[in-house]
């Protein structure tokens, strides 16, 4: 074919070309006059979308694959940040155990144990980043391995010697480490080497996938442009697009999702809605983070075990809520008439440090009316009459710890001026009465605890707790090698004193028995009433000769003890018989301890009572 043909051909092809353009066209300005405004604007969108969906498949790809690379580069780079922190760990802890071995002090250790834990952190993590890639992960697992044998087989080993005291070859140790250290080293920084290597091979997929995205989106933008521009951007951008965005933003919003995409905030009405519900939403976000973060304070603080655990939490959910200058809790202390400052946020200043008190709890408004009282500007409003540590800017709240009615104590929070909303305040009472509920429980709890081991008659500890106090003791006193002393005390003839003068006064002379058994001992010996007119009194640390030493003193006290009988007739005068036994001499057990000391007891009765008597095995006795 000559190439005159050719031209022929092409001509032909174009005229034909340009009559079917004209003639769709044609078509389609008849069809549209009879088509309402969404039929219209569906039949002349249709074309350009179509190609507009397939330029955006093309992107979303392009996108998809340059997003899937980048995520491997940046999973290859932090595997390089890992292993070099895991690095550093091991090196840490090889230099701290290392100081140990040649200068034998414990703070020198201190760095140890947080670089153990950091090493084994950045371990999971390279675990968690080489998962799809079998060889780097089965290097991973051998680098553990080698990393948890170092701790087993030397770190731990070698700390235990020097803590026991051990004569060591210290260079030997140290060298064993550092050897062990370079070859750990050695296979984390291959490790290193191929994280980098893929890093940088990412990287380079990267630039190439962004540069074809980039090339096929201009090509297409600028191929689309004039159609989308003239055809579908007037409804997509001022009404269809909006639209959607707060139909899909409602959507979020009622699954739980408080960060939707809104339209953009422009000045018109769409974006006076936007405004609107981007507003509900952050409102709606906020209190749902507050009742989720009051739901788990609530449920904290039911858990606390003591006061100050109750304070410790209330401080610091006080403190990621509101971000208080100072929170101050103060506990009320009934019976002495004072409030006390139990717990702070921020140090009180020296000069109330050391008695950090307010002599008249009325002078706290929230704890003369039960209501909170607040100040939002320090500088204008009247301040509070107990004129305790107030703060000389900003603002402040002060609010009673109320349980069952009963003010326990208050709280204040001092913060920045004109802090303090009706929300926030509501906020901040929900806390308190969390906090006051869980305090009220433990002192409860606390009360009836010591209920439970108290003896009601003398005051002294109970049987019960006798004896658990006395397991405890035993086995401290075993593990520490040293003797627990137990007196088996027996008030003489007390049933004819319940005969004779009635059992209103054998009570009294219980009584009086207590206090003077009480007076004759130190704080650390612990007595109790053992049943009826026998008592117990336990000893740590003591042996046979001061546990007698103890027992006279006891018995002499007794018998110059005064119980007065409210008549004429003086009661006679009360004794008492003492048995001692020590353990772990006389036995290894309470109960063991308990019977030889009653067995002196009983030595104490037939020998003529009113006096001590301590326990001899039968083979001393014999021999």
């Amino acid at each position: 074919m000559t190439g005159s043909q050719n031209r022929v051909m092409l001509l032909g092809s174009k005229s034909i070309g340009v009559i079917c353009v004209a003639s769709w066209l044609a078509v389609m300005a008849l069809t549209i006059r009879n088509l309402k405004i969404r039929g219209q604007i569906l039949l002349v969108t249709l074309p350009p979308l179509f190609v507009l969906l397939c330029a955006v498949a093309l992107l979303f790809y392009a996108y998809w694959s340059a997003l899937h690379t980048g995520r491997s580069a940046s999973r290859s780079k932090e595997g390089v940040a890992r292993g070099e922190a895991l690095l550093r760990h091991a090196t840490e802890a090889t230099m701290a155990v290392r100081g140990y071995v040649f200068t034998r002090r414990k703070d020198v250790l201190d760095p140890y144990d947080k670089a153990v834990v950091d090493a084994q952190e950045d371990l999971i993590a390279l675990h968690e980043l080489e998962a799809n890639d079998p060889e780097q992960l089965k290097e991973v697992n051998g680098i553990r391995t080698k990393f948890d044998r170092m701790q087993r087989e030397w770190a731990v080993p070698t700390i235990e010697k020097v803590r026991r005291g051990e004569d060591l070859d210290a260079p030997a140790l140290v060298q064993d480490g550092l050897t062990r250290m370079a070859a750990l080293r050695l296979q984390v920084s291959s490790l290193v080497k191929e994280d980098e290597a893929q890093y940088g091979d990412e990287t380079r997929g990267a630039e190439w996938v962004m540069h074809r995205m980039l090339v096929v989106g201009v090509s297409l933008a600028a191929l689309l442009a004039g159609i989308l521009l003239f055809l579908t951007s007037v409804v997509t951008r001022l009404i269809v697009v909006p639209v959607l965005q707060l139909i899909r933003a409602s959507e979020q919003v009622s699954r739980g999702d408080f960060e939707p995409v809104l339209p953009p905030l422009v000045d018109n009405e769409f974006g006076v809605l936007s405004r609107s519900f981007s507003n509900m939403t952050a409102a709606l976000r906020r209190e749902r983070e507050e009742i989720a973060a009051l739901n788990q304070f609530s449920e904290a603080v039911t858990q606390c075990t003591s006061e100050r655990e109750v304070y410790d939490l209330l401080l610091h959910s006080l403190k990621e809520r509101f971000q208080p200058r100072q929170v101050m809790v103060f506990k009320l202390n009934a019976s002495e008439n004072y409030l006390e400052a139990a717990a702070t946020l921020v140090p009180l200043p020296k000069e109330v440090g050391a008695w950090p008190m307010i002599e008249e709890p009325h002078n706290c408004k929230a704890v003369r009316t039960g209501r909170h009282f607040r100040v939002n500007d320090v500088s204008v409003e009247p301040l509070c009459p107990s004129k305790f540590v107030l703060p000389t800017e900003g603002s402040y709240y002060c609010g009673p710890l109320i349980a069952g009615g009963i003010i326990i104590g208050s709280v204040r929070m001092e913060a920045a001026k004109d802090l303090w909303t009706p929300e926030r305040e509501r906020l901040l009472e929900s806390y308190l009465s969390g906090a006051a509920s869980a305090l009220s429980n433990l002192r409860l709890l606390d009360t009836m605890k010591q209920q439970a081991n108290i003896d009601v008659l003398t005051g002294l500890y109970n049987r019960r707790f006798l004896e658990d106090y006395a397991r405890k003791l035993f086995a401290i006193a075993r593990r520490r090698a040293q003797p627990v002393g137990l007196l088996m005390m027996d008030l003489d003839h007390f049933k004819n004193f319940n005969d004779v003068y009635g059992h209103e006064i054998g009570d009294r002379i219980l009584r009086h028995f207590a206090k003077t058994v009480t007076t004759c001992m130190r704080e650390t010996n612990l007595a109790a009433r053992y049943g009826g007119e026998e008592f117990v009194v336990l000893l740590p640390d003591t042996g046979p000769k001061s546990c007698a030493l103890v027992a006279e003193r006891i018995r002499k006290a007794v018998m110059v003890m005064v119980v007065p009988s409210n008549t004429d007739r003086p009661l006679p005068q009360v004794t008492v018989s003492m048995g001692i036994a020590v353990f772990p001499d006389h036995g290894q057990t309470l109960e063991e301890v308990v019977q030889a000391s009653d067995k002196a007891l009983y030595e104490s009765k037939r020998a003529g009572r009113n006096r001590v008597t301590v326990y001899i095995p039968q083979e001393a006795a014999a021999g």
